[in-house]
């Protein structure tokens, strides 16, 4: 029990804790789509993106969350434009993602401010977090929720088949554009916790491995969530433990639960239960 309370001596350790359930609740309902939607280039591509704005309004006194927010409209507005060039969706976000990041490591690396810590922008630093970043993520939580929950069946049914959607009177491109709003806030949240080059991992990992068990929608779903909070806590406790990055800690952890599914669960019960 002594393990489990310990760390809670250290104020910074509960805020850390919240945060990261938050963050692990975000992602673990995001990820189900993203996976379903084959778009992992898309959360790793708005991640990366990200430090390019970030590095920017750190070396020129700007919040980190606002560098966040201007990267992530740059970098849609880039892909949406290289795109009408008529340049492949992934080679489009390849593309930007790679300008954008080498720009933010470019202007961080020239600033002689080394306040700026970049290892904590790509790997994150969850225990640095404040009280202003756990009303910022509580904020992007209830936004989530309240939006996955009011469009959670045209979003499912954009998710499966846009076509058959479209000719059921869904609005896909209008779920296409909520969704990718709600990608974004989850990119943006997570930064502080994950950092820049963690977030895409932490939208797939917890629904991946859920996938591998739950082929209904709504179970996989609710189980990724799960997935997403427990590694999160266990990843924290691994980082104060063992002394190491806590974005890379909850990433391991993910990893090591994904790994573990699927090496340990037989084939045919893996395939049974995703006909279901």
């Amino acid at each position: 029990m002594s393990l489990l309370l310990d760390p809670f001596e250290y104020a910074f350790f509960g805020r850390a804790l919240l945060a990261a359930v938050l963050v692990g609740a975000v992602t673990g309902a995001l990820g189900p789509f993203v996976v379903v939607r084959r778009m992992a280039y898309i959360g790793q591509g708005l991640s990366q993106s990200v430090l390019g704005g970030v590095g920017v309004a750190l070396v020129y006194g700007a919040g980190l969350y606002s560098g966040a927010v201007a990267a992530t409209a740059v970098a849609t507005v880039a892909i949406y434009l290289t795109r009408r060039r008529g340049v492949p969706v992934d080679t489009a976000i390849g593309i930007v993602a790679s300008t954008m990041f080498a720009l933010g490591v470019a202007v961080i690396s020239a600033n002689r401010d080394r306040s700026l810590n970049i290892t904590n922008l790509l790997f994150g630093n969850i225990l640095g977090v404040d009280r202003n970043d756990l009303i910022l993520v509580g904020i992007v939580v209830a936004i989530v929720a309240a939006m996955l929950f009011t469009l959670y069946k045209p979003l499912l049914a954009a998710t499966h088949n846009p076509v058959v959607a479209a000719a059921h009177g869904v609005r896909v491109g209008m779920i296409e554009v909520m969704f990718n709003a709600l990608l974004a806030l989850a990119v943006i949240t997570a930064l502080q916790v994950l950092g820049v080059l963690l977030v895409a991992a932490t939208l797939l990992l917890p629904a991946a491995t859920a996938s591998l068990a739950f082929g209904s929608f709504g179970r996989l779903m609710l189980v990724s969530i799960g997935l997403g909070v427990t590694t999160a806590v266990v990843g924290l406790y691994v980082s104060y433990y063992h002394d190491i990055a806590s974005g890379p800690a909850i990433v391991l952890t993910g990893a090591a639960a994904f790994a573990a599914l699927a090496l340990g669960l037989p084939n045919r019960f893996r395939h049974s239960r995703a006909a279901v």
